[in-house]
């Protein structure tokens, strides 16, 4: 499994509108491509506008096999809906390891 994170730096009067239009318009578009396996919305407990949004996907080829086109329409959508833009800060791409079974190595 490969992790997107987009961090993103929210106005805490704006969280709930980017929240909402975040899963009817990204979420949902996401959702349609192969491989999309799930979706979070983390907040830093220090700093609560940093939201980091935590996307799941099978395989880093399912990833990058969604069109940027598509990806560029989204985000004009978005940006359109939410009246702003709200640039993402950082996009890490990590992959999930397998941890060894903590009884086999006793």
């Amino acid at each position: 499994m490969v992790i997107e994170q987009l961090t993103f730096r929210v106005p805490l009067s704006l969280r709930p509108r980017f929240l909402a239009l975040d899963a009817e318009i990204w979420t949902a578009t996401l959702s349609a491509q192969p491989g999309f396996l799930g979706k979070e919305c983390w907040v830093e407990a220090a700093d609560p506008e940093m939201l980091h949004l935590v996307i799941r996907w099978q395989t880093r080829t399912a990833w990058r096999a969604v069109p940027e086109e598509l990806l560029a329409r989204t985000d004009d959508r978005f940006t359109a809906a939410l009246g702003q833009k709200v640039p993402v800060l950082r996009c890490l791409d990590q992959e999930v390891l397998d941890l060894p079974d903590a009884s086999a190595i006793a």
